[in-house]
């Protein structure tokens, strides 16, 4: 029953209930925010499986810099609602300052 699921699962669901509709862009705000570390592990999967065999183009907004290291081939840093930099993941996350990584820390828990 739906009221059974755990959140993990109910994202899961959402993905799949998104994807077979076989979007051309799929756009994904924090995906992985409430979810266990095993559950974040299936969903990377999926939207690796998603973006190699569909074709898929995921546009996600995330604070989790393991998932946008781990998923992304692109990213792109904003500060106050302004592109700062944009590149390879680890280009950008390198330009990450400490004062807003303890930043995003905070904000996860």
């Amino acid at each position: 029953m739906p009221d059974e699921l755990s959140e993990g699962e109910r994202h899961r669901i959402a993905m799949a209930q998104v994807l077979i509709k076989e979007p051309s862009i799929v756009i994904l705000d924090e995906p992985t925010g409430t979810m266990d570390p095993i559950t974040k592990i299936e969903v990377t999967k999926s939207i690796l499986n998603a973006r190699e065999e569909l074709g898929e183009t995921f546009v996600i907004v995330s604070h989790d810099l393991d998932f946008v290291k781990n998923v992304c081939d692109r990213a792109l840093l904003m500060r106050n609602g302004k592109a700062i930099f944009a590149g390879f993941p680890d280009e950008v996350l390198a330009k990450i300052t400490e004062e807003e990584q303890k930043e995003m820390l905070g904000n996860s828990h």
